[in-house]
């Protein structure tokens, strides 16, 4: 008979709660106001952006080491 031996569970980092930034956070419209204004300011801007693009500019650095 074969003895089935049990692998420790793996454990989550405990987080420090006295340094915890989110533990009270409660999103409000203000955030997301402040969000979408940014954005809309920066595709202003910037017209020509492509964020599917940026994306593949990215990965290549990243493969080719830079």
């Amino acid at each position: 008979m074969f003895k089935i031996s049990k692998k420790p569970k793996k454990q989550k980092p405990k987080v420090d709660e006295e340094f915890d930034s989110y533990k009270d956070y409660e999103p409000d419209g203000r955030d997301l106001a402040a969000y979408l204004r940014s954005e809309e300011e920066f595709m202003k801007e910037n017209p020509n952006y492509d964020p599917e693009d940026h994306y593949i500019s990215i990965q290549t650095d990243i493969a080719l080491g830079k």
